[in-house]
């Protein structure tokens, strides 16, 4: 889901125009490869830079209130934190509030205004990559599923000529040897890394590259961890380590526990047999284990349900939002969430930028009325995210204590 443009920053000719013009000159700078801090000078709009005056001229438009324009500018810059304002040093008598006020532009801010224009960041081909991609074109079967701009240039590869051979020999390790893992593959291609599939989306570009090899791939097992009652009324899957811990310390008599760790490349097979494999947290007769892997993989009488707690960012919904394709009846689990999104409406939440979360991509829905009413409305809203291991024992026991845990 977009984030949209707040309707006093959509109404305000100035505000509008000052964001579309720092928009022109990121995208000038992008596409000469030199991004730098962008500020600028509010003035008389004659004596502006020509791709300025447009912004400029509603201030001295009779049709508008000049210091009403200036007023709303100054709110985004407070809320929205878009821009740094610093006053002049000396103002001349009978100024206006906004003449001669110079506004930094904060880079962080880029990718929400980018969202509420619907403008995104331009594509800057490096001719090395172009070049280089054009010599090994023809050993992909889909080279077309390379990003626009090409890949970035990990570090430890000496080029991109380099970086290119390590992809094409995915394919003929792939058309050679066949059964291997997704790790083993890596190991093999990648200078003995066999965790490069794993990060920033490289085991979707493979499939992309290699659409009819790729189904060579022999899947890995999913290891999870298990906190199982005696009797389970319902489970609940958890993203992260110390929350699926901090809840199994609190015994719940009919919840099941699934220490998930975040598999949503898994998440579409993980109900098939010898996919899933468990290890027990705690002692538990061996009928009640059956059953509940005999529900794991869909094979028992009744259903139970099924919920998903992690965190509360675009990547946790993600996940919630890819079991669902296994478990149609999931949803988000209150219980958890509940602290975490009052904790986000309250200022609480850290900006996508300070966790290294920027690149997350954002979801409209879920499926989960929960998530797509209110978890995924607070994170559009806000911009910040919110940890699960936010959520303190004390506040994770009230929040249990309130349901049949």
């Amino acid at each position: 889901m977009a984030r949209r443009i707040p309707d006093l920053a959509a109404a305000n000719p100035v505000i509008m125009g000052l964001l579309e013009y720092v928009l022109d000159k990121r995208d000038d700078q992008i596409l000469s490869g030199e991004e730098k801090s962008i500020a600028i000078t509010l003035g008389s709009p004659k004596s502006a830079p020509r791709a300025l005056r447009a912004a400029l001229t509603p201030f001295t438009d009779p049709a508008y209130d000049d210091c009403e324009l200036w007023d709303e500018l100054v709110w985004l810059s407070r809320d929205y934190r878009c821009f740094k304002i610093k006053e002049p040093a000396r103002r001349p008598s009978g100024s206006a509030p906004w003449q001669g006020v110079r506004l930094f532009f904060e880079d962080s801010c880029e990718a929400m205004i980018r969202e509420w224009l619907d403008r995104p960041r331009p594509h800057r081909v490096d001719p090395e990559w172009q070049a280089a991609l054009t010599r090994f074109a023809t050993r992909f079967e889909n080279p077309e599923a390379f990003p626009p701009g090409g890949l970035e240039l990990d570090a430890g590869f000496d080029g991109y000529e380099q970086l290119l051979a390590c992809w094409a020999r995915l394919g003929e390790e792939l058309a050679h040897s066949g059964g291997m893992s997704w790790r083993q593959l890596s190991a093999r291609c990648f200078f003995g890394d066999s965790k490069y599939l794993d990060a920033d989306g490289h085991q979707a570009l493979a499939r992309a590259l290699f659409p009819e090899l790729c189904e060579r791939v022999q899947e890995r097992p999913l290891l999870m961890h298990l906190y199982l009652p005696s009797q389970s009324e319902r489970v609940v899957m958890v993203e992260n380590q110390d929350s699926f811990l901090m809840l199994a310390d609190c015994q719940p008599k009919a919840t099941a526990l699934v220490y998930i760790e975040g598999y949503r490349g898994g998440a579409a097979r993980v109900r098939l047999p010898g996919v899933a494999r468990f290890s027990t947290l705690n002692d538990i007769a061996e009928p009640a284990r059956r059953e509940f892997i005999r529900w794991w993989q869909g094979q028992a009488e009744q259903e139970l349900p099924a919920y998903f707690w992690g965190d509360l960012d675009y990547e946790g919904m993600q996940i919630a939002a890819a079991l669902r394709r296994s478990f149609t009846s999931l949803d988000c689990w209150r219980p958890g969430y509940a602290p975490m999104l009052e904790r986000l409406c309250s200022g609480g939440g850290h900006r996508p930028l300070q966790a290294k979360k920027n690149r997350q991509r954002a979801i409209e829905s879920t499926g989960c009325d929960y998530a797509d009413t209110k978890l995924i409305p607070a994170l559009w809203h806000t911009g910040c995210y919110v940890d699960q291991e936010s959520v303190t024992p004390e506040e994770l026991h009230t929040a249990a204590a309130k349901v049949d845990f």
